[in-house]
């Protein structure tokens, strides 16, 4: 794998048109935030974790578990917002934060609890390499 600085984003906003509190529904005793904060953390190729939501309980959540929580605007919360917007605010963010060019974004979906550290892995080396 090639070394570059990997950003990770786990952008999980509050509410939902569908699911009611979705970041929130326990899978194997633990919410779908959590989930995706442990995959995220196991992941070597990732310099940096960061959250990116306008739910308080989740920045709550998750504080202290990722590189940093960024409090993401409502205008880029709403259900008109594209999640490309969120990341990219995200990304501005991390770079101005951790004074460092991200020369690649990752973001892993709150809703995908079942990919495993060797789908993630396997994901990135594909990616790498093309």
């Amino acid at each position: 794998m090639i070394k570059e600085n990997v950003l990770c984003t786990i952008c999980a906003r509050k509410g939902s048109k569908d699911l009611k509190n979705k970041n929130f529904i326990s899978l194997l005793g633990k919410p779908l935030i959590q989930h995706t904060i442990d995959q995220a953390k196991k992941i070597k190729a990732f310099t940096k974790v960061v959250i990116s939501s306008n739910s308080k309980k989740i920045l709550e959540i998750s504080k202290k578990k990722v590189d940093y929580c960024i409090n993401r605007p409502e205008k880029l919360s709403n259900d008109y917002s594209s999640k490309i917007s969120a990341i990219k605010h995200a990304l501005l963010i991390s770079e101005k934060k951790f004074k460092v060019i991200f020369d690649t974004v990752i973001d892993l979906d709150v809703t995908s609890p079942l990919r495993s550290k060797a789908d993630i892995n396997n994901a990135l080396d594909i990616f790498f390499k093309k």
